[in-house]
């Protein structure tokens, strides 16, 4: 495999078995990153293994809700114990709900989303970010929406988990910055995925960001809200 710009880094990701997940896994082993993926789907999850492995990338693959703390530590234990180190952590796991207002949502609804979207999101920080600290260095990358900064009529508890995912990213960002880590969030537009019943446009589409994220181009950069469609205009880098 040829040198990539992640080169000896393991990145880990959740919800890996589709979509966003596996997209980025895919363009993550193509610039030579070790992965430990996730997903509470065991058939997915195996068919990104494969076309990561078909690109020479080694990889751990694991079930895992990442609501569950349980699931979580033994994942990222997991992962620690196979490669010794974590450099990045895309957190991508999502939960929608149907169309409704908030108050027609029922508390099942309202937690379920709310359990994967943030709390979700905040165990798997809170299991990797420690390692990327004692190593001075690292990047998280959560994957958040337009609706967690704007709103929309109908989907109150996915944008409200989304508005929190924001909280979480800039809170953190502040509370790891002197330790070399870096915290942003991601905006990837509308992407085809089950969960836009596969409208819009290619999950292949969003990566670039992530990989820049990812890399050490993107050094010092924290606390950032990026959109996949202007990131490059926002933070003055030049098409090619």
């Amino acid at each position: 495999m040829a040198q990539g710009v992640l080169q000896g880094k393991v990145a880990l990701i959740t919800g890996a078995g589709r979509g966003i997940g596996r997209a980025v896994a895919l363009a993550y082993a193509r610039e030579g990153a070790s992965l430990a993926l996730c997903s509470r789907t065991k058939k997915e999850l195996a068919a990104t293994r494969k076309a990561v492995a078909e690109l020479g990338a080694a990889a751990l693959v694991q079930t895992c809700d990442v609501s569950r703390e349980k699931d979580v530590e033994r994942f990222v234990g997991r992962a620690l114990e196979k490669f010794g180190r974590i450099d990045v952590l895309v957190n991508n796991a999502g939960l929608a709900h149907r169309t409704a207002p908030l108050v027609e949502l029922s508390p099942e609804e309202w937690d379920g989303v709310l359990a994967t979207n943030l709390r979700g999101a905040w165990l798997v920080a809170r299991a990797v970010v420690p390692h990327l600290v004692k190593q001075q260095g690292g990047s998280v990358i959560n994957v958040s929406s337009w609706l967690g900064r704007d709103a929309l009529t109908g989907y109150g508890a996915y944008g409200v988990s989304k508005w929190g995912l924001e909280g979480l990213t800039r809170y953190l960002a502040l509370e790891v910055k002197r330790a070399g880590v870096r915290v942003n969030s991601v905006s990837p537009g509308y992407v085809a995925t089950k969960m836009t019943s596969y409208r819009g446009a290619k999950p292949e589409t969003v990566v670039d960001l992530f990989v820049y994220l990812a890399s050490d181009a993107s050094a010092g950069l924290t606390g950032q809200q990026l959109d996949v469609e202007t990131w490059k205009r926002d933070l003055g880098i030049r098409r090619r």
